[in-house]
């Protein structure tokens, strides 16, 4: 929290000293939404995968070329991950108690990601005028957003019949098995977008996702919501391997999709 209200004081001090006569103040926002079907044979499965995302952002336009400016980000998603696969032992005995065998079975678990997010971050904007109307322009910016809300989501065996040994099985037709989890990321990225001046206060936007350098922490919540009380808990060693830090680089299309937006320049 502290970086993050530094990096605004730093940011509104900038703004402070560029804010000369012919430098014009903007409010911006895009957004953008996407639903794909995911696939599975489970009795009760992920149905859909999806993003949503709000930007809010104010920009001070230093001169024709450059753009200085703070965003704040929203955004809500369900993501499918690797599936869990699961081995639990049974074992037989005999009339003396002595063991004679022990079976295995192993139960694959569909699994996602739930979560929010808010973030904030700063931008910089390079503008590349194409004709009176129309224009391109490249942002790289940073941007750090959480969320602790989360959840991961085991769902329905996809080899479960009625007869089969159901783990946590509560009623015929469980839902999934929940794990609360927080997100921290942090991200740096450049963005590309196609403008229309459609007035003299008012533009249009699609912008995309280039390239973007993301550093995500997953962190495992169940002992705080036990407050360190022991709790049997069957999935706790099997989904530790989720957790930790995590990086990915290349273009954030494929997670956030294409974002439309408005940029009014009322001052």
């Amino acid at each position: 929290m502290k970086k993050i209200l530094l990096l605004l004081l730093a940011s509104g001090l900038f703004f402070e000293s560029f804010a000369q006569s012919d430098s014009k103040i903007w409010i911006g926002i895009d957004g953008s939404y996407w639903q794909k079907s995911v696939k599975s044979s489970g009795l009760v499965s992920l149905k859909n995968e999806n993003f949503g995302s709000l930007r809010p952002m104010v920009g001070l336009s230093l001169n024709q070329k450059w753009d200085l400016g703070v965003m704040v980000s929203f955004n809500s998603y369900v993501e499918e991950i690797s599936p869990l696969s699961l081995t639990t032992f049974s074992s037989n005995f005999n009339e003396d108690g002595i063991l004679i065998s022990q079976d295995a079975q192993t139960t694959v678990y569909q699994t996602s990601i739930d979560n929010q997010l808010f973030g904030v971050g700063i931008f910089a904007r390079r503008h590349f005028r194409l004709n009176q109307k129309f224009s391109f322009n490249l942002s790289p910016y940073i941007l750090r957003e959480s969320g602790d809300s989360g959840t991961m989501d085991f769902y329905f065996p996809y080899n479960l019949t009625f007869y089969d040994y159901c783990l946590n099985c509560l009623s015929i037709f469980p839902g999934p098995i929940e794990v609360p989890i927080s997100e921290e990321n942090w991200r740096f990225g450049v963005d590309a977008a196609f403008a229309y001046q459609a007035s003299n206060w008012l533009k249009l936007e699609i912008r995309a996702n280039l390239l973007e350098l993301r550093k995500q922490t997953l962190s495992d919540e169940r002992n705080n919501l036990t407050n360190g009380l022991s709790v049997f808990d069957p999935f706790l060693s099997a989904t530790q391997g989720y957790f930790g830090n995590y990086s990915d680089f290349g273009s954030a299309v494929t997670r956030e999709g294409i974002r439309f937006g408005l940029v009014f320049t009322p001052f």
